[in-house]
């Protein structure tokens, strides 16, 4: 069995205002910055930024207001910035697609190539210059992940740049640094959670220590959801918590047809990659109960004593449909999905996703893709 997890985290409230002496334990003399253009109004997040260019004169600033997820070209532009002024470590702020533009350009700055070059899984890249991850919203895991995703617009797919020296150095969470996101964000950003919990559970490389981290992080991001209080501190570093525990697990197994349709339709729609992934999640589990698959039931935070799996297991759909009728979770209909297309989806996404079916804990195939698919028109 093996397990890794590379990230110094630090987890707080009020956290981010110390981000300046993480940067300074860490040896870096001249950083440099990249934050979410939604961050701009927030005012914690000004005095977040204040504290850093009061210990750091020389620090250099990009503001990233590229919508969506990043592309490989917009990561050559950005590195090509910060070659220019040639930092000595980096503060990515913001959501998964800031953090995940600050682990290719800390790469970059250090291996003078073609971003494109690096896509998949690049070997014999130099260590990347040092980062700290300050995450903004909560369940992508980007944070503490070496994956960095980004889009071939050539190709149309999102590809990434993987390499596991991608990992940053430090992670500080600080639930205050969330709480000016949109609602509809924050949930979005929540149900990726619960993805990468459910799928890395499912798993058919799971092991018994990924599965302590799956199940942990599902209950801690489904019991948040479900009080629909996140407005309060105390629910937020909960998703910080389910957000590192869910990753951390994708990371230590592999995942599902839920994120491989996330990752198809995402790019396909331009829809985030959370909502995405939550469309699909409930009937994929639905499908896979099913099957017989009744393992879910160990997910279930509200399992009764004496129950059989089979019973846990269905308990555990009934709230999954009661979670998505509070959340207003859509289906496929808004993007220009009916029973008239069906066939066609399930054929192209078991295509490009069969990785991600291979994944799933019972057989998954174009006909399986078929029954979920329908069961969302």
């Amino acid at each position: 069995m093996n397990f890794f997890l590379s990230t110094d985290l630090c987890i707080g409230v009020n956290e981010a205002l110390s981000v300046h002496e993480h940067l300074q334990s860490l040896g870096i003399a001249k950083p440099g910055i990249i934050y979410d253009a939604s961050l701009s109004e927030n005012l914690y997040f000004q005095d977040v930024l204040r504290n850093i260019n009061a210990c750091y004169a020389n620090a250099v600033v990009y503001c990233n207001e590229f919508r969506g997820e990043p592309t490989y070209r917009h990561l050559e532009n950005v590195a090509e910035f910060f070659r220019r002024e040639l930092p000595d470590g980096l503060v990515a702020i913001g959501g998964g697609s800031t953090i995940d533009l600050g682990k290719g350009v800390a790469l970059l700055l250090t291996n003078n190539v073609p971003a494109l070059s690096l896509k998949g899984f690049p070997k014999d890249v130099s260590d990347p210059v040092p980062l700290v991850t300050v995450p903004s919203l909560l369940g992508s895991g980007a944070e503490v992940s070496y994956n960095a995703v980004f889009i071939d617009e050539d190709e149309g797919r999102k590809l990434g740049i993987n390499s596991r020296k991608n990992f940053p150095k430090r992670s500080v969470i600080d639930p205050k640094l969330s709480m000016s996101a949109p609602m509809e964000s924050v949930i979005a950003s929540a149900m990726d959670s619960l993805v990468h919990c459910v799928d890395s559970f499912g798993s058919v490389k799971h092991t018994a220590l990924s599965r302590i981290f799956s199940i942990e992080g599902f209950q801690r991001t489904f019991y948040a959801l479900q009080q629909g209080q996140l407005d309060r501190a105390e629910s937020r570093l909960d998703l910080a918590l389910g957000s590192i525990c869910g990753v951390t697990a994708l990371m230590n197994s592999g995942d599902g047809p839920t994120n491989g349709f996330a990752y198809y339709v995402g790019v396909k729609h331009q829809v985030p990659h959370g909502l995405a992934g939550a469309i699909f999640l409930k009937e994929v589990m639905r499908y896979n109960v099913n099957k017989g698959y009744d393992k879910y039931a160990l997910l279930n935070p509200a399992r009764k004593e004496g129950a059989s799996a089979r019973e846990s297991a269905l308990e555990l759909l009934e709230q999954m449909d009661a979670l998505y009728c509070q959340l207003a979770i859509p289906n496929l209909v808004p993007y220009g999905y009916g029973k008239g297309n069906v066939a066609e989806l399930a054929s192209k996404a078991s295509q490009a996703l069969s990785g991600s079916f291979g994944g799933n804990p019972v057989e998954f195939n174009e006909e399986s893709a078929r029954v979920v698919i329908d069961a969302l028109t």
